[in-house]
This record gives C-alpha cells, structure tokens and sequence, in this order.
C-alpha cells in the first residue's frame, strides 16, 4: 500500500500542476489525492499496531487512530464526492451553468449528513448509509464521462487514453470499497493494489508521448505556433521579389500561349502555368496581409473538385517521374463539403502531392482517395515511395525537419509543418503512417459541417478562426 500511497500523490500533484486552470484536472487530482488518503490508512495501520503493543505508547496510538480516521474518512466520502465533480467537470455541458456552479455544494450534503452519523462495529465508516449516495454519484460521474463525445480526431484519443486510465480504477474501487461491503464482505480495498499502478502507468505514458486530457496537445500546437510565427516573419522581404517574377512568368506565359495558338497540349501546358502563377499570387497576398500567425477565411469548399483540380495539377510532373496516379472520389451528386481556406487548404494538399511525387524518385504509384460521412472528410494520400524511418514519424510536422539530404532541391522542412498548423486551425487533422521501404499515407481529416448552417454563420465561424 505504500506505493500505492505514492503512485496516488503523485498523479495528483501532476494533474494539478500540468494545468491548474483547468476543473476537470482539479478534480481528477483531488480523486487520486483521496484515493491516496484510503491507501495511506492502510500503511498507519502497520505503523499504529506496534505502539498498542507498547504500553508507553497508547498515546502515540491513539493520535494515529485519530489520524486514520480522518484518512479514512476522506477516502470514503471524498473519492465518490471528486469523482462526480471531474464527471461535470469534463463534459460541462451535459448540466446546466446555474447548477454546476451549486454541485459542489449541493454533493457535500451527503457527506455532512454521515459525519453526524454514529458508526458501529469498529468500521471506519457505515457502509450502507454511504452506498446510499457514493455509489450513485460513481455511476453518474462514469455515465458523464462515457457520454462525452468529441468530433477532433486527437481528442477522440485523449478520450480513449482518459477513459482507460480513469474509468477501470474507479470502477474497481466502486466493487471493492462500496459494493461488497454491503454483501458482508469487507476489507477488499487491499486488492486496489492491482489496479491502481495500471492506470498509473497508462497516465504517466500517456502523458509525456500521446497527452493526457489534451495537455500534450497543447503544448505541441504551441511550438507549432511559436515556430511558424518566426518563420513567417521573414516572408515579408520575399514578397516584393516573387510578385515580380510572377508577373514575367504570366507575361510569357501570355506569349506562349499566342505563338502555340492551334497546339492543344500547349495551350494547357500554359493553362497550368497560369493556374499555378495564380496560385503563387494568392498565396503571397495571404503572407503579406498576416502578421504573426496564420489568417485563416474560411469558406464552403467542394472537397470533391478541389481534390480532382490538385490531381489535374501534378499529372505533368506525375508523368515525367513514371508515377501513375490513382484518384479514387466517390461517385456522387452532392459535393463533399468542408469550411477551410481555399487558398491555403490547396497549398497544404500540394505540399503532401509534391513531397509524394519526390518519394517516388524511380516511379511509383500514388493514390488519392476521398471519403465523406456525417463526422467529416477524409482525404488520403498514399504513395509508394521510400517511406519514413519510425523514429523520424514524430519529428516530420516540426518546422524545418526534413529526411531529404539533397539541399539544392530547396527542401525546407516546411511542408509538413504547415500543413499540420493549418489543419489543427481548421479544426481537423493531419495524420502520417509510414514505414521504411513500404510507402507513406498522409490523411487530411476535416471536421464535419452541418447542412443547415446559414452563410452568417460561416462569417461568424470565420472570424474564430481567425
């Protein structure tokens, strides 16, 4: 019990300290804290039995009885009590805010109540005027924490990660605490011991590689955003520099287009340069117009022809590195539809086609494929290329990281980066699978949008994302 003690204090101080603004986190530390309390009962009993035995040492006894008692106490009507407030707490919209703001208060009447109670047979407590209202409150906090759901991808598995560490020791000290009690059964607590390092262990690896309750998440949006904000607040010199040459590009571009007026491959081999010149301007007006950090203008985007376009657009670079692309968009009336920047939701989508098409420097096949549902879109991106070593998956999204050695080829280690911040500001996700020697798969996952959205209301969603 001992290290149960410990492993308990722990958790709690760290969920207090990672993010002490946060009431789900307070809560859920003053339940491992209780937790603790119970265990640290059971190490005073070990320390409380050679002072009985000691006749000079009744006193001493006596003091520790007192103190297990109260630790007993506060593990038994503390843990139902937390528990209940981190159920609110983490899916706060389930109760209303007048109410939520009175259920700490209105949850310590119980306790009051079985404080004033007489308790009988040398139990620390009495077990069925507590089952009463603790086991209730258990059941509900474990209903509200099952029933919260999340539409991010990544908070999809910070609520998996949550539910692991939280709900099977929770439960387990429901059945051994509260429940067997009532059946005559007593003493069971001692089997916590089984439980309880497993969802420590699960917090703790959690915590520092996936997140804990989004914490790591946080932090990593962060870096993101203190990078990208560094890096673009060079782009400004370049601006001048790349419009001008835009508009030679575009001038003989005209040019081309004239002199080869009755060749057709010419005609949309110019079409793309045009389409592309376009692009690159729009793309410098973005940076231009953005100071510190990405200006997102949300619109309603066609998934569907956005994607078919980003195909048409590396067909010629497709074709002179021998990769045969594979565009795989269901057969549809209705368009897909997602609330991105267009200008920039392209760039990121070009950034993940050109670093396939690299992969694939002897040839290859790429596949696009495109899939919409009621819980958003996803569009992937699969290549054959030479893959990405495992241990470099997690470092492919930070700014300037890049595994391609040839710096001539103007590799920055910016793609990836940009695309993530901008998927993460869109609300979506970007996720990269990969192995060595076996191809790499870049999904794009974007948040679905209701049908029924009015264009005011896109404004609005604009402006927070902004």
């Amino acid at each position: 019990m001992l290290v149960v003690w410990a492993v308990l204090w722990i958790a709690a101080l760290l969920l207090v300290v990672i993010n002490r603004h946060s009431a789900a986190f307070r809560w859920l530390g003053l339940v491992a804290f209780c937790g603790g309390m119970g265990a640290l009962a059971s190490v005073l009993e070990g320390w409380i039995t050679p002072y009985e035995i000691d006749p000079d040492g009744l006193h001493t006894a006596n003091v520790l009885r007192r103190v297990q008692q109260a630790c007993s106490w506060t593990s038994y009507y503390g843990l139902p009590y937390a528990y209940l407030l981190f159920g609110t707490g983490y899916h706060p919209n389930v109760i209303p805010p007048r109410l939520s703001k009175l259920m700490p208060w209105v949850a310590l009447v119980p306790i009051v109540i079985m404080l004033s109670l007489p308790i009988e047979g040398g139990y620390p407590v009495s077990y069925i005027p507590l089952a009463c209202w603790a086991i209730p409150y258990m059941l509900i906090g474990t209903a509200l924490v099952l029933t919260k759901r999340v539409n991010h991808p990544a908070e999809r598995r910070a609520h998996l990660i949550v539910t692991a560490a939280v709900l099977p020791a929770v439960l387990f000290a429901l059945a051994m605490n509260y429940t067997m009690p009532l059946f005559g059964v007593y003493r069971l607590w001692r089997y916590n011991v089984w439980s309880i390092p497993v969802a420590f262990l699960i917090f703790i690896t959690s915590l520092f590689k996936y997140g804990f309750m989004g914490v790591q998440l946080m932090i990593e949006r962060r870096r993101l955003d203190y990078s990208m904000r560094a890096i673009t607040s060079g782009t400004a010199m370049l601006n001048h520099a790349i419009k001008n040459d835009m508009a030679k590009i575009k001038l003989f571009t005209e040019k081309i287009k004239r002199s080869g007026a009755e060749d057709a491959d010419l005609q949309q081999d110019a079409a793309v340069i045009v389409r592309s010149a376009e692009h690159i301007e729009a793309m410098i007006r973005s940076v231009h117009e953005r100071t510190q950090e990405l200006v997102l203008r949300a619109s309603i985007i066609d998934l569907v022809a956005l994607t078919r376009a980003q195909a048409i657009m590396i067909q010629p670079a497709a074709a002179a590195a021998k990769v045969e692309v594979a565009l795989n968009v269901p057969e549809q009336t209705a368009p897909i539809y997602i609330l991105a920047d267009t200008v920039q939701t392209e760039e990121a989508i070009r950034n993940v086609l050109n670093n396939a098409l690299e992969a694939m420097a002897e040839g290859g096949q790429l596949t696009i494929t495109l899939t919409g549902g009621k819980r958003g879109s996803i569009l992937e991106v699969r290549d054959t290329g030479h893959g990405i070593e495992r241990h470099h998956l997690h470092k492919v999204t930070e700014p300037f990281f890049t595994t391609k050695g040839n710096s001539k080829a103007m590799n920055f280690g910016l793609g990836l980066a940009y695309s993530s911040q901008l998927m993460n500001r869109q609300g979506g996700e970007l996720r990269i699978r990969s192995e060595r020697g076996q191809g790499t798969t870049v999904t794009f996952a974007f948040p679905a949008i209701k049908r029924s959205m009015q264009p005011t209301d896109f404004e609005l969603r604009s402006k927070i994302l902004m």
